[in-house]
């Protein structure tokens, strides 16, 4: 970028703000996630109502962080890595707050199933959460320390995932085809199992956005891995 160095440094600032902006919605949507699961496993309304009230800040910021990248691209015209950087923070935004909208239908699900007697397969949400959650650490991480090989693990990760999705809905199904006293709450387990899942895949995205910050390489839809 051509420019002296006060407006360098004013540059420098500003994407450094926008970064941890973008790490910190990270973190809100991550903080619902787990307050909605752990409303879950507890039984506790009240988790549930806060991840469904603190979601408000995740749209808010969501809205700040993408007008904060529009002045950033008008105002200082970065090109190549920090042009990179600008385009996937805001792609990248926008997954994170759809994180947060999965992390409020899951409490939603979440306190009607509180309202019926527990379940013992509310137990196999469990493995599914703790590796999504943690695919959701780990691309968060990536994109905060731009690093290509943890983004990179994050993708594979998603296999795992997929299996003990698929694990959890064949024994819930059966559960549903059995037992009609509990048909409603066994149906909820099956949008929960499915949004975790989702968590997954769209941590997968952040990973793949992360890959292409760092290399200028898109690897969705099956483009090959950088070297």
């Amino acid at each position: 970028m051509h420019t002296g160095g006060h407006i360098l440094s004013e540059f420098d600032s500003a994407l450094k703000a926008f970064k941890e902006k973008t790490i910190n919605i990270g973190c809100l949507a991550q903080q619902n996630l787990e307050g909605s699961l752990q409303g879950l496993f507890d039984r506790n309304t009240e988790l549930c109502n806060k991840v469904i009230a603190d979601d408000e800040d995740v749209d808010q910021l969501e809205i700040s962080i993408d007008d904060d990248g529009f002045i950033i691209m008008s105002k200082y015209r970065p090109f190549a890595s920090d042009l990179r950087v600008v385009v996937a923070s805001m792609k990248i935004t926008n997954v994170i707050e759809r994180i947060s909208d999965h992390a409020v239908s899951i409490a939603k699900r979440s306190r009607k199933l509180i309202r019926s007697p527990e379940l013992p397969e509310v137990s196999l949400i469990e493995p599914i959460f703790k590796h999504a959650n943690s695919m959701l650490t780990d691309a968060l991480t990536a994109y905060s320390d731009g690093n290509q090989d943890l983004a990179l693990s994050v993708i594979s990760a998603d296999v795992e995932l997929n299996k003990l999705h698929k694990k959890a809905t064949k024994q819930l199904t059966k559960c549903l085809e059995g037992e009609a006293a509990a048909h409603k709450s066994y149906l909820h387990l099956v949008f929960i199992s499915r949004w975790l899942e989702r968590v997954g895949d769209l941590a997968v995205n952040i990973a793949e956005d992360v890959v292409y910050m760092e290399t200028a390489t898109d690897i969705r839809h099956g483009g090959e891995l950088p070297e």
